[in-house]
């Protein structure tokens, strides 16, 4: 079963240059996208509804969209315009549009009900082209649920082991503080402090040690975004716990979106890095390139653990004290599953249970 009624990333806006035609999956669905000659993004089911031939293997003309198995001709919103050697077209000859926008650097799509596709509901993330920010991108496609990496992003405890030597280096605290949960009406806000964690690289301008201020929203389907701000150690206390009010000596910035394909396929688009004013080319480069190296270990482990449950799907996982950000977040999607994407009394009675 799948949430139809939310947007979805589809890819980045790089990924769709003009003339192109770029074919996608997700939740099962084939979609064909491609630009208009203004720009705008078409996305259309990826199936001629003639003989069911990829609109993907197709052609561009002008704003129009050409099957090349047998020539149907498709407008921006799916209209069927043109049948080789028929001059009557059936009103049935159509296929899905499928409201899209850009934002973020993303392109999102609605896969359900047309008249439910609100654009205000899109969160906001960095665009990679945003002259204020330096961002290094880039994309993973998992052989495993899409909830097996959501409950990875949601539970950042495995950093301390699962990256012992990339992100979690030093840094065992990932797995022994716990943090503060906050409901959001599709997701959950993670908050928490690192205190007196060791300073890397440029970092140590600033001291050997430094507080961490670990901030993030996660939203369905697997929206990540995450905010890491460093200060001075002695920050944490001062705070007493609570979310800083003042600047911090630098700001790190992940943002992260995780998108079903099938039942055993997703794809994972990630993007890190900071401030323009606060790191240069050079710096984004070897952070983000310990990322990447975290995230191919992420993803050895998801996969095989996916394998692992497909072996013994009835088997019951032994739940801790650490589940609790995976456990409230599925029991949000099985709220969102039985309200057909809309947000129920039960997934808001479940947040603030949490």
């Amino acid at each position: 079963m799948w949430v139809r009624n939310a947007w979805y990333v589809a890819g980045w806006s790089h990924e769709l240059e003009a003339g192109r035609i770029l074919a996608r999956v997700i939740i099962e669905q084939p979609l064909a996208l491609y630009r208009k000659t203004d720009g705008q993004v078409v996305v259309l089911a990826d199936r001629c509804c003639h003989r069911f031939a990829p609109l993907s293997m197709g052609r561009l003309e002008h704003d129009d969209l050409r099957c090349m198995y047998h020539g149907l001709k498709f407008a921006p919103d799916g209209r069927c315009v043109e049948i080789p050697g028929q001059k009557l077209i059936p009103q049935s000859a159509l296929v899905r549009r499928y409201p899209a926008i850009e934002r973020g650097g993303w392109m999102w799509i609605w896969m359900g009900d047309e008249a439910l596709a609100d654009p205000a509901s899109i969160p906001e993330s960095i665009r990679l082209d945003d002259p204020a920010y330096c961002m290094k991108s880039g994309q993973l496609d998992y052989a495993a649920h899409y909830l097996l990496i959501d409950d990875n992003l949601l539970d950042l405890s495995h950093l301390s082991f699962a990256h012992e030597k990339t992100l979690g280096l030093d840094m065992p605290q990932w797995a022994d503080e716990r943090p503060r949960i906050l409901p959001l009406e599709r997701g959950l806000r993670v908050e928490r402090w690192l205190r007196g964690q060791p300073s890397r690289g440029f970092m140590k301008r600033w001291g050997e040690t430094l507080d961490l201020w670990n901030s993030y929203d996660f939203l369905f389907p697997g929206i990540f975004l995450l905010r890491t701000a460093f200060y001075p150690v002695g920050t944490a206390e001062r705070c007493k716990g609570a979310a800083p009010s003042e600047q911090p000596l630098f700001l790190r910035h992940d943002d992260q979106a995780v998108t079903p394909i099938t039942s055993r396929t997703s794809r994972y688009f990630y993007a890190a890095g900071a401030r323009r004013d606060d790191i240069d080319e050079d710096r984004v480069g070897r952070l983000f390139a310990v990322v990447q190296a975290a995230f191919n270990e992420d993803k050895m482990i998801i996969e095989a653990q996916q394998k692992l449950i497909d072996m013994d799907p009835g088997r019951r996982m032994l739940p801790t004290t650490l589940d609790a950000g995976p456990t409230q977040f599925r029991k949000l999607v099985q709220t969102l599953l039985e309200h057909d994407g809309q947000p129920g009394p039960v997934a808001n009675a479940t947040a603030r249970a949490g």
